[in-house]
This record gives C-alpha cells, sequence and structure tokens, in this order.
C-alpha cells in the first residue's frame, strides 16, 4: 500500500492487531469503516483466484460509488490466523496490484475472524469519535466453513457486536456473513450468524463466475447502503442479494 508507516497508527483489542490511516491526515468530516475478511484456509484452495478477485474487484466497485471519498476499507485474510493485508485505508492509497493470490492452507478461526474485524471496527471508530468524526461500519466476512480453530467463543463475538452497536463511537454497524461453496455447512453457518449477532447471511452457494458477479454487486450495494446512512441515526436496511 502507498502510505508510509508515519502515516498510519496501531491498535489492539482482545489480542488482534490493527492499523490505519493517521486522523490528522483524513479530510472529510465523516466516514464508512469498511472490513473485508477473507477465508483463505486449505478448504478453498481450489478457487484461490477467486478471493483474490474479490479483494481486486470490491475496492474497484467502492470507488465507483458516489460516497467513495468516505469510505475506509481495511481487508484482512484469515485460517487458523489473522492476517491483515491492509488497515483501515482511503481508497485513494489502496493499490490493488500489490494484492497477491491467498496461499490457502490451514484451518478455519471464523470466530476470531469476526472478532478481530468487529472489534477494530470498534476501536478505531472511537478514535475518529474522539476526533469529533461521524462514523459508521460495515464488516463482510466470506468463508467456505465453520470455525474449527478459534480462540474466541461465538458468544465472545456477540458480545464485541453488541458492544459495536450500543458504542457511542459508531453511528451503526452492519454485518454480512457469505457462504461461498459452503453448501454441506449451510446450516451451520446460519447458526453461527444467529449465534454471533450477524445482520444477515448471504449463501453465493458455488463460486461461478455468475454467482461471483452477483457476489461483487451485493457487496459494493451494501457498502454504499451503508455509508448513504450515516447520519440519519441507524443502520442500513438489509439488501436481497
Amino acid at each position: 500500500m502507498k502510505l508510509s508507516d508515519d502515516k498510519l497508527t496501531t491498535g489492539a483489542v482482545g489480542g488482534f492487531h490493527f492499523s490505519a490511516v493517521r486522523t490528522d491526515t483524513l479530510g472529510a468530516p465523516e466516514y464508512t469503516l469498511v472490513t473485508l475478511a477473507l477465508d483463505r484456509t486449505g478448504s478453498v484452495a481450489g478457487f484461490a483466484d477467486v478471493l483474490f478477485k474479490i479483494k481486486q474487484t470490491v475496492v474497484e466497485a467502492c470507488r465507483k460509488s458516489p460516497r467513495s471519498d468516505y469510505l475506509l476499507l481495511r481487508v484482512i485474510e484469515f485460517n487458523s490466523a489473522i492476517d491483515e493485508v491492509h488497515g483501515f485505508l482511503p481508497l485513494a492509497e489502496i493499490d490493488t496490484n500489490a494484492y497477491v493470490t491467498p496461499h490457502c492452507t490451514g484451518l478455519t478461526a471464523l470466530n476470531d475472524a469476526a472478532f478481530a474485524a468487529v472489534s477494530a471496527t470498534r476501536a478505531y471508530g472511537q478514535t475518529l469519535s474522539k476526533q469529533d468524526y461521524l462514523t459508521n461500519g460495515i464488516v463482510v466476512v466470506v468463508t467456505d466453513g465453520d470455525d474449527n480453530a478459534s480462540h474466541t467463543t461465538v458468544s465472545m463475538v456477540a458480545a464485541e457486536v453488541k458492544k459495536a452497536v450500543q458504542s457511542e463511537a459508531l453511528e451503526s454497524l452492519r454485518t454480512v456473513l457469505v457462504g461461498v461453496n459452503a453448501a454441506q455447512l449451510g446450516s451451520e453457518l446460519k447458526a453461527f450468524q444467529a449465534s454471533a449477532g450477524f445482520d444477515q447471511f448471504v449463501d453465493v452457494a458455488d463460486a461461478s463466475a455468475a454467482r461471483l458477479a452477483k457476489l461483487f454487486d451485493f457487496v459494493s450495494r451494501s457498502i454504499s447502503a451503508q455509508s448513504q446512512s450515516l447520519g440519519t441515526g441507524g443502520p442500513s436496511q438489509a439488501l436481497t442479494f
């Protein structure tokens, strides 16, 4: 990514670290914090190129939004560990040519990924709020499987989601779980969505080109809708996939 280290700040919540652009480099009065969390476990090795395309396409879709100047995007990837591709950055500072095809291996720390995504959104939202920025957030977690490697529990995820929703730092938070090629675990993912307090579960089914095109459209529309809701006092409405 383009930003030098002196223009970034770091933080940690629950043992999970994150980075973000320093508030004194920002120019807009309000921001929607977007987090994209992508599964890169061994079971998705067959469509690693799809995950790579998701990263690039979501950025490009966000850039086409009329609210693009008011978005800060963070991308993380997860298997049994959580790795930050980049922290919360303005779209203009994200170089999609620097993205690489993920090396897919290991188990699925879905709880940890969801917790890390939501907690960082809340923590950075609090930083922005103290500087008088108006903020809300949207977290999109894309996975093909149920949790089998996390340190956190689903109840801890639910508590963090509740804390973020009730936080005065964020005007609202929308959370979306996306299942890709997860036909055998659809019921488990629906159970996770309910237990973790996520707003919506979307089943993309297979990773066909047509389905992925719908996914890109759904994610970009969801991000735009949440950004457009900023200042209304509540979250955007769930969109139909």
